[in-house]
């Protein structure tokens, strides 16, 4: 299909007038208390919502499971889509709206995962963006780098691509890891410019006693064969085991038992 056979923002509207979803807004809450409650005061949206919150200030359960466990409570109470977001996120007014579009136009290209775009950059002043909107005309667009900072998903995302991998500890490249096993399965996570952000980055892991990522990363190495930047990952199979598809992970990494 070519992209300009797909319908448009526009013509999206028109055929599913004020059509409501149910959406999950999933919190792990780091260390970032001021920073959640801002982002949860940018909230806007048509939608029907419901918060889920899993607190992260003590590293009780990996970053990945507090977004498996609070993504998942969302789909089990019928929501429609999980919006996963960290706690220094700002959203523009029709940030969310503009993600559950892009979401439902662009299922049929094997899109299972929507990011917003971080415009922090291009604003004198990040508050801005809370009274933010595209200047009319604005051509809209999407790349296969999604931000995951806040990601919107459905309930195939687990079904698809499986469960965001638990052995990284605390946090850091979950979500490369994601990002690899939907380009195996045939599936795309991206980026939309239709729907603005700020992200203000770091605030959580600036908090933390010992920010270290090198253990996720050697895990990312055992898994892959590489790591993600740049791209130098050489196995097709999780730990280069041919038995696993890259849906699949060890519990408690190679050598460990399956995840079921």
């Amino acid at each position: 299909m070519d992209p300009s056979d797909l319908p448009t923002k526009e013509e999206l509207q028109r055929k599913t007038p004020g059509t409501k979803r149910k959406i999950g807004i999933s919190f792990a809450i780091m260390n970032n208390f001021k920073g959640a409650i801002e982002t949860l005061e940018s909230v806007k949206t048509m939608h029907d919502i419901q918060l889920y919150l899993h607190p992260q200030w003590r590293h009780q359960i990996p970053l990945a499971a507090a977004w498996n466990k609070t993504a998942k409570m969302a789909f089990a109470d019928g929501c429609d889509y999980a919006l996963v977001c960290n706690d220094d996120i700002l959203f523009a007014p029709d940030t969310i709206d503009a993600m559950v579009r892009e979401y439902e136009r662009l299922r049929s290209e094997k899109v299972i995962m929507v990011t917003p775009n971080n415009i922090k950059g291009e604003l004198a002043d990040p508050y801005h963006i809370l009274e933010y909107a595209l200047p009319e005309g604005t051509v809209t667009s999407f790349s296969d780098h999604p931000n995951f900072s806040c990601f919107l998903i459905a309930p195939e995302y687990f079904t698809e691509i499986g469960d965001f991998d638990e052995n990284f500890w605390p946090a850091w490249f979950e979500d490369n890891d994601s990002h690899r096993r939907a380009k195996l399965l045939g599936y795309r996570e991206i980026c939309t410019t239709a729907a603005p952000m700020v992200h203000f980055g770091g605030v959580s892991t600036s908090m933390m006693d010992n920010p270290d990522s090198s253990g996720s990363r050697d895990y990312y190495i055992k898994k892959w064969g590489g790591v993600p930047w740049p791209e130098s990952e050489v196995f097709t199979t999780p730990y280069n085991d041919p038995n696993l598809t890259p849906k699949d992970w060890l519990v408690g990494g190679p050598g460990g038992i399956p995840h079921v």
